[in-house]
Formats: C-alpha cells, sequence, structure tokens
C-alpha cells in the first residue's frame, strides 16, 4: 500500500446526512456551510438541520458524505474508483449514551437489521467544495451520494424502538482491484492439456473407435483458486452517530367475515381497519388505500362517495373500509385450506404532516391468504380433538348466575318493563370475579345498513388497578338439520347385477341426497366495526366511556353472542350475554 493510499484513508471521513426538509437541494444547502472538526465524534454537517423523528414503513432519504483534503480531480476519482461503503440501520430498544464509544455501545441491546444498502460508487456523485481559495492548505472536497431506505418494521419486540445507522467504509488496494477485474476462470490459451490417463484404451476394438479421456488432475483433487489478496483493506473513519427515535405512524388490521349470496357462490367481506396512533400531535395524509385479490375481485364497499381519498387524519383517528371479496372459481367442497387460499394484498399510502418542510412518505405493503372454504355443515357432527384449540386457557372462571348480576331498568316513555330483557335497549352487568360494572346503551332508532352505535360505561369497583380489553363476539346461526326420506341407493338395491369391474360408490347416493337437502345458507346479519377496545389503566373507582360501532345488514331482531370481558394482566374473562337487543328497521323512501 502506497503512502498517499493510507494518507488518504487517515485523513478521511464518512457520515450519514438525514435532512429534515423532505425536498432539499443537498448541493446548494453545503455549497456556503463549513463542516465541523470530525476529532471529536460530532456531526460533520452541522448547517443542514436533521431529522430527530422517523417512522416505520417510511421511504427515507439518506445521503452519506465523505470529507476529504483538497486534490486534483484525476487522483480524487482513482481513491472514489476504490471505495467501498456499506451502511445498515438497526432497530434497537433504546438510545445509546452519549459518553459510549462507537464500538461498545448497546452491546447487550437487542437489534434487528431492517435495511442495508451498498453505495455505488459507479454513479457520479455530488461534489462540493470547502474554503474560498482553490488549493487552498484548509480546503476540502465534499464527496456526497444519495441512498433510499425503506425502514420495515422489526421482527422483534422493542421497549423503546429507535434507529441507529451503521457505516462502514474502506479503500481497497489498487493491485486487488486490478487483479478482481482482470482475473477469468477459464484457461489461456496456448496451455497444453493434461495427460490422459485412459489414453492406451482408445485402441481397444470392444470401444468401437469412441476414445475415452480421464485428465490426470480428475486424481489429485486440484481446484482452481482465483488468486488472493495480499494486501488488506485500510478501513476509513466514520463519525459515529446515535440513535433515532421511531414510531409507527399508521397501524393497520384486516378482519374477515365469510358471507354466501346463493347456494354456489362464496365471498368474503373484508374490513380494512385503519388507526392513527397517539404518539404525537403530527397529522397524517391519508393518500390511497388498495386492496387486490389474486384470482378474484375485491369490490369497494365504501365508494369514493362516502370516503373520498386523500383525507386528513387526526391522532387516534379510525378509519374503516369494507370490501367484498369474490373469488373466479368456486372453492372446491372437499379440498383443503391450501387449495381454496387466495393471496391477498394491501397497500396503504400516506404523508406525515411534521412540520412545513417535513412531509415524511408512508407505504405500507403486506400479502396475507384469504380462505374461501366452505363451513361444516352442522350434520357431520362436532370437530376432533385433534380440530380443537388446544391453547385454550384452563383458569379462566366461567360466568354463572352468582357471578353474573343483571339489572336492566326500564327506559322513561317506553312499554319495557323492569325485568324484562327482551326488546331492552340498556344493559348493566357486575362482573363480581374482576370486579368491575359495565353499561350498555343501545341506540333507539336503527335501519338497515346505516350504522350505530353502543355506548359502554365501565366502573372500577375492585381493589386493583385494572386493563381490560372488550371484544364483541357475534352469534352464529344454528341451523337445524331437516329429516329426509331415505330413497333407494344404485349402489346397494340390485348387487347382483353388479359385476366384478365396478368399483364400489365413494359417497353413497342417499347420503348425498340427504346433505343436498338440507344445505342451507345464511348470509351474515350484522358486522361490527370496531376492532378490540383497550382500556386502562383504570384506576380503582374510576369510569371510562366508550363505544362500539356496528353496521346492520338485514332487518328485523338482530342479537349478539356475547361481550367478552378479558383481564390483560392476568388473561381472564368473562362472557357478558345479558345484552340489549336490536331491532332494524328499513327507511321508507319519503323519510
Amino acid at each position: 500500500m502506497s503512502r498517499d493510499s493510507a494518507e488518504f484513508a487517515e485523513t478521511t471521513v464518512v457520515d450519514v446526512l438525514i435532512p429534515e426538509a423532505s425536498f432539499v437541494d443537498i448541493e446548494e444547502a453545503l455549497a456556503s456551510s463549513e463542516a465541523a472538526r470530525y476529532e471529536d465524534d460530532s456531526a460533520l454537517i452541522t448547517s443542514v438541520p436533521q431529522r430527530s423523528l422517523l417512522f416505520f414503513d417510511e421511504k427515507l432519504s439518506i445521503y452519506v458524505v465523505l470529507r476529504t483534503p483538497y486534490q486534483d480531480e484525476a487522483q480524487l476519482k482513482g481513491y472514489i474508483s476504490r471505495l467501498q461503503i456499506v451502511l445498515e440501520a438497526h432497530a434497537t430498544s433504546s438510545s445509546p449514551r452519549a459518553g459510549d464509544s462507537h464500538q461498545g455501545q448497546n452491546i447487550n441491546q437487542p437489534r434487528d437489521v431492517i435495511w442495508s444498502g451498498k453505495v455505488n460508487i459507479t454513479e457520479d456523485p455530488i461534489i462540493v467544495l470547502e474554503g474560498s481559495d482553490e488549493g487552498d492548505a484548509g480546503q476540502a472536497v465534499l464527496v456526497i451520494w444519495k441512498l433510499t431506505a425503506f425502514l420495515t418494521r422489526p421482527r422483534i419486540r422493542l421497549q423503546s424502538p429507535a434507529i441507529m445507522f451503521k457505516i462502514s467504509a474502506s479503500l481497497q488496494p489498487r493491485k486487488a482491484v486490478n487483479s478482481l477485474q482482470e482475473y477469468d476462470p477459464y484457461l489461456p490459451s496456448g496451455i497444453p492439456l493434461p495427460v490422459n490417463l485412459l489414453q492406451p484404451l482408445q485402441d481397444d476394438p470392444a470401444l468401437k473407435g469412441v476414445g475415452p479421456r480421464l485428465p490426470a488432475f480428475r486424481l489429485s483433487q486440484r481446484t482452481v483458486i482465483p488468486p488472493t489478496i495480499p494486501q488488506e483493506m485500510l478501513p476509513i473513519r466514520t463519525v459515529s452517530k446515535k440513535a433515532i427515535r421511531t414510531i409507527p405512524a399508521i397501524s393497520a388490521r384486516m378482519r374477515y367475515h365469510q358471507s354466501s349470496d346463493s347456494a354456489s357462490k362464496l365471498t368474503v367481506i373484508a374490513a380494512l381497519d385503519i388507526e392513527i396512533p397517539a404518539f404525537t400531535d403530527n397529522d397524517v395524509d391519508l393518500k390511497s388505500v388498495n386492496v387486490q385479490l389474486n384470482e378474484g375481485e375485491a369490490k369497494d364497499l365504501v365508494g369514493n362517495d362516502i370516503l373520498k381519498l386523500p383525507i386528513k387524519c387526526r391522532p387516534r383517528d379510525h378509519i374503516g373500509f369494507l370490501y367484498r371479496l369474490t373469488p373466479q372459481n368456486a372453492p372446491l367442497g372437499g379440498g383443503s385450506i391450501a387449495l381454496n387460499a387466495k393471496a391477498l394484498e394491501v397497500s396503504i399510502d400516506g404523508e406525515v404532516l411534521v412540520s412545513a418542510i417535513c412531509h415524511p412518505r408512508i407505504h405500507m405493503r403486506w400479502r396475507t391468504s384469504v380462505d374461501f372454504s366452505a363451513a361444516l355443515h352442522p350434520n357431520y357432527g362436532k370437530p376432533t380433538q385433534s380440530m380443537q384449540r388446544n391453547h385454550r386457557p384452563t383458569s379462566l372462571p366461567a360466568p354463572t348466575a352468582s357471578t353474573l348480576k343483571a339489572n336492566i331498568p326500564a327506559e322513561s316513555g317506553s312499554d319495557i318493563t323492569k325485568g324484562s330483557i327482551e326488546g331492552s335497549r340498556r344493559a348493566s352487568t357486575t362482573i363480581a370475579d374482576i370486579g368491575i360494572t359495565v353499561t350498555f346503551a343501545a341506540a333507539q332508532d336503527v335501519y338497515v345498513g346505516e350504522p350505530f352505535t353502543w355506548d359502554i360505561f365501565i366502573v372500577n369497583r375492585s381493589t386493583k388497578l385494572r386493563r381490560l380489553a372488550i371484544t364483541v363476539i357475534p352469534r352464529l346461526k344454528r341451523i337445524e338439520g331437516r329429516k329426509v326420506g331415505s330413497r333407494p341407493s344404485s349402489s346397494s338395491s340390485n348387487p347382483g347385477s353388479m359385476t366384478s369391474s365396478v368399483a364400489e360408490a365413494i359417497m353413497d347416493e342417499n347420503m348425498l341426497h340427504a346433505v343436498m337437502k338440507t344445505q342451507s345458507t345464511e348470509g351474515t346479519q350484522l358486522i361490527c366495526l370496531t376492532t378490540e377496545i383497550k382500556i386502562g389503566p383504570l384506576s380503582p373507582g374510576s369510569c371510562y366511556v366508550t363505544e362500539v360501532k356496528f353496521l346492520p345488514l338485514a332487518r328485523g331482531f338482530l342479537h349478539i353472542e356475547a361481550a367478552r370481558i378479558t383481564d390483560l394482566s392476568t388473561n381472564e374473562s368473562v362472557d357478558i350475554r345479558d345484552l340489549p337487543d336490536i331491532h332494524v328497521l328499513e327507511r321508507l323512501s319519503d323519510e
């Protein structure tokens, strides 16, 4: 290694720049700036404001800045062609301390590499000169490359997520670069072939003129090894970076409800719930939401007339989208889940309005599968033990008459009595095991196709701090099988006429006739538009008010199976079944 190369590696420093402005002319911003001293491990560029908060699923623009003393253009291009710069984004639990060194900071903290990229040296970089006089002793050259990183979510659970960018730079030897570029795995021309060990067998008449060949190097286990690099690469100093706090800007969840429009057409109603977390006070501009079903159709049930994008969302906002998923081909009744599953692709684009100049771009992409298999027929009986859930909790108390006490007061001006449950609009339940009181208040007027809400009032009457979760369980239709008269089977009515060449039937016609006669389909009548509600921490004696939103799809009296209250600290749960009834009307045209 020449002395010039070693001096270049010692006097060069590499840093990472993440400007605060989303659209910035980096050459213009650095033209009049002055770099800070890098001996104290501070930032290389101080005149450009940098980001202090990042977001998961963000498409981030990163600038790699190399600072070196001034030298002529030809010599600088020679050094740049020998550079090797790698940048990685590590997700860690907490920010490193200010006094820790770059090599030893947060060694015991869990990390996950969420992005990795290499600087393309062949591209023309941005070159900015520092200093006023050309050729001045204090003049330096800034070489800048731009990279685009996609900050995916880490695969490990982190307490306080942060992202730390780790950069490594080195200078390759000139001879090593030339030797790797000129290396050819084929033998050059003019080299004699190795000795053929089977040469004496060429005149053997049994081979009928076929000349066998076995090179001698096949028996000596010789392998072609590329030329080794005798000289090591020189490392280039990098500026240590602190971890940047990172939070999710958008949270999304998909829920599915199986429904059948007819006996031969099975569809799935998919509900996409988008939530804006309240980690910051920044608004989110939701640009587009796209759902695509492979080998099928995903129809938007909301439409642009009701919810037109783009839409500006505030923290704690919940937005729901409904889609009807219909496969192209009818699902196989006896097929496996893998054959009836279709791929569903969901994409969400948005911008976080941090400031007037900072608009981070959010791109969420994921792929999941939807099962279009038909539900089991009730005449087939209960599932076997292998099909049942094997992680069912065993210590959860079941609701009994002693633990559940219902108090349903009558509404003023209504015909509902105090002790009646059918047709009630309000239900109050005291859960003795958990020590809370839950009151459900339903809406008075409910119409088909119009969302309505239930108000939930919770009081913590226990002496402990509670963290609760409320989940609404829809009522499943219990289809009683009809009794169908038997008919003679062709496979067993005349056994004497069967020959030995006819195999036995896979399914008896009598059984197939009975299954088809008792087949009935029930569509979804009520959809819960609210995901799992989490409440807490709820101190003793305090109360909390929340709501649950529903969408009725049929008129008449609809019911909810139960509302499950789960204590997140102990995983104890109780199902409340004394709930208000839902009377759905059909709005007249003249209303």
